[in-house]
């Protein structure tokens, strides 16, 4: 296959996988997680936060709510949301791309496709550059183009395309210096940048480094290389050290443990429990096991879902399969070079997955082991997962047949999910359902072209969830999130008249000053909050 084939049919892969990511990228509005990550991005402001300027007992203007923050606040933002600073390169990108192009949902969100797209990339060049085969490359790279959880996580102004690709970054030049008999300085520079990005995007990237380094124990112990890499680890380790000490990152094993401690007061009261029976629930064995089997089924398109058409037992079966066949042919049909890679592909899928299940066997609630934190190794899958079709062919073509088809069949289940994802219908991977374009910005526009001098604007408090029954208490008289997500759609020097109404639940008010009162939208509880 020649190199100018290759890279058309990739740039066609590529335009594909940008269509399919951002396609009604911005036609449903944020979720919950999402306007966390927003307000910190854009706002910086933890979502509840700003409660000196933003509260029941007062008026307050956009011009507050935008007001530039001092470096404690924009810590103490960090601090209190998404985990105290994991997603740290992912926020400051979507800050980035918000003074640039807007605060829409289609702008915000585009953070998460630009890196699950530059993430393609680096899979095109891991089977190119690393196992020399075109064909795998591009086998490897239609794969994750068609991945639907990339699909779905690409549409979610949250962090994890964001860790992956760096990860991924951190993986790409880890195999270089370690499959390379020459290595430069640049190398290892490029190297300890991209573990320093990877740490900073998400904490559980540590689980891919610990990868590299056990990589290193068994397959290389060259100890030169070894100095090198204690170097590189050294300079990530210093400004890691200080975010974790001296910064946001000093509270986040609080932040988990408190987390941890507010589903069990949530599980110890049994009408709020069955609220929440498909997220918060006890880590028991059987759904420990379900759940790695549900994972480790998802890796593979061979055996993606199936644990949902033809039941857990059956799932076990087919990724023993997978396995065992994959390690057949590493015994038959690999060189010393697909072995290493190989091998490194199973570290860094399995690793994250060890990892995510003994924390969450540890702290006792299922919150923690879903398939996105244990993600980190599916671009490298899809190399192994084409190097496999591959050497079916080679090794007994009606085999290669076979597995083709099912790779056929598998393209047409992920259509249908597909389907249902862009019209926000029940769908894998997400809870999202039913959401229309994002309310908040609706009611921004509404102020815009209403709002007169002498009006003020009044916006709802506190309404019931199944957590208010928990987390109620004094310092939560007043809910001032509605007002926060509507002031991010505002002028930043507009002077409107705003104040909060503890009493009201749900309906945003624009009261003139004739004193006649507009109704401007009514969330209906949590309809149009998600």
């Amino acid at each position: 296959m020649s190199n100018k084939f290759t890279y058309a049919s990739f740039v066609i892969i590529f335009v594909f996988a940008a269509l399919l990511r951002f396609y009604h990228l911005g036609n449903f509005g944020i979720f919950g997680d999402e306007k966390q990550g927003i307000l910190i991005a854009v706002g910086n402001v933890n979502i509840g936060g700003q409660r000196a300027y933003m509260s029941s007992d007062k008026t307050f203007t956009p011009k507050d709510f935008w007001r530039e923050k001092t470096i404690d606040e924009l810590f103490d933002a960090s601090a209190r949301g998404d985990t105290s600073g994991n997603a740290l390169v992912h926020l400051l990108s979507m800050n980035i791309f918000g003074k640039l192009f807007g605060h829409s949902d289609f702008s915000l969100r585009s953070v998460s496709v630009i890196f699950n797209l530059l993430t393609l990339i680096l899979v095109f060049l891991i089977g190119r550059n690393f196992l020399k085969s075109n064909i795998i490359a591009l086998i490897a790279s239609f794969l994750f183009a068609t991945e639907p959880f990339f699909v779905i996580f690409s549409q979610q102004a949250r962090f994890y395309t964001t860790c992956i690709f760096f990860s991924t970054l951190a993986s790409y030049f880890f195999l270089k210096i370690i499959l390379s008999e020459k290595v430069t300085y640049k190398t290892y520079l490029a190297y300890t940048i991209s573990i320093i990005l990877s740490i900073f995007s998400n904490y559980l990237t540590f689980t891919v480094l610990f990868g590299h380094g056990l990589f290193w124990l068994l397959f290389d112990r060259n100890l030169i290389k070894l100095k090198n890499f204690v170097f590189c680890y050294v300079a990530m380790a210093i400004p890691f050290l200080l975010w974790m000490t001296k910064g946001p990152g000093q509270y986040a094993l609080l932040y988990i443990k408190d987390v941890s401690n507010f589903y069990k007061d949530i599980l110890k009261n049994p009408a709020l429990a069955v609220k929440y029976q498909s997220f918060i629930e006890v880590a028991t064995w059987d759904r420990l096991f379900k759940r790695s089997i549900s994972i480790l089924s998802d890796f593979f398109i061979f055996t993606n879902n199936i644990y949902n058409d033809f039941g857990y037992k059956i799932s076990v079966l087919a990724v023993l399969i997978v396995i065992l066949f994959a390690c057949f042919l590493v015994y038959k049909k690999s060189n010393l070079i697909e072995r290493k890679l190989i091998a490194f592909c199973g570290l860094i899928a399995f690793l994250p997955f060890l990892f995510s299940l003994i924390s969450t066997y540890s702290a006792g609630v299922m919150t923690g082991f879903y398939f996105r934190y244990t993600s980190f190794g599916l671009p490298f899958i899809s190399v192994l997962v084409s190097w496999i079709l591959l050497k079916s062919f080679q090794y007994f073509k009606p085999l290669g047949v076979f597995l083709s088809l099912i790779v056929i069949f598998q393209l047409y289940k992920f259509s249908l999910i597909f389907i249902n994802f862009y019209q926000d219908l029940p769908q894998k991977y997400t809870a999202s359902i039913n959401r229309v374009e994002n309310p908040y910005i609706s009611i921004a526009e509404k102020i815009k072209s209403s709002y007169e001098k002498g009006d003020t604007l009044i916006y709802p408090s506190k309404y019931a969830n199944v957590f208010s029954a928990v987390s109620d208490g004094k310092d939560e008289e007043f809910d001032n999130k509605d007002a926060q997500l509507i002031n991010l759609y505002l002028p930043k020097d507009a002077e409107y008249i705003q104040r909060i109404n503890k009493n009201e639940p749900n309906k945003v008010l624009l009261r003139k000053s004739n004193h006649q009162t507009i109704e401007l939208f009514d969330f209906e509880g949590a309809k149009f909050r998600y």
